[in-house]
């Protein structure tokens, strides 16, 4: 065989090899995104109290746009600077910013647990500059 036949051949069966790997590589990547769940965003509406104290986050309104009505306690309000929610692979996250005397940006951020119907996560205390790991359970 010729050296430029070898290397056509060469040429033509790594295009192939690559076209066959990117159409594995994107059946799997459609197969993952249709086994990932989706979960009832209004289960994050409620009314939430922090299982060490007497905090409560009220979320009144789950909107399609990302944001959340909501309300913060502790136990008078506190002003919230801004609310949102995001879902990733089947997981629910807020993330509840206050802006108040006090509350420079303290910040939590929080996973929605469905099977224990429990929201977990950090709470960033601005002022000092820590970060707790802190859950609130549902008050029904």
């Amino acid at each position: 065989m010729k050296k430029p036949t070898i290397i056509i051949l060469s040429l033509v069966a790594a295009v192939i090899l690559i076209v066959v790997i990117f159409i594995l590589n994107r059946e799997s990547s459609v197969s993952v995104l249709k086994s990932a769940k989706t979960i009832d965003k209004n289960l994050l509406v409620g009314n939430w109290l922090r299982t060490d104290a007497g905090y409560r986050i009220l979320i009144s309104k789950v909107n399609d746009d990302g944001s959340l009505e909501a309300n913060y306690f502790n136990p008078n309000p506190i002003n919230v600077g801004r609310a949102s929610w995001q879902e990733s692979y089947g997981n629910l996250k807020i993330i509840v910013e206050l802006r108040d005397v006090n509350y420079p940006g303290s910040t939590y951020t929080l996973n929605y647990l469905p099977d224990k119907d429990l929201l977990a996560g950090n709470y960033y205390q601005a002022v000092e500059g820590l970060t707790f790991y802190v859950e609130f359970t549902r008050n029904r």
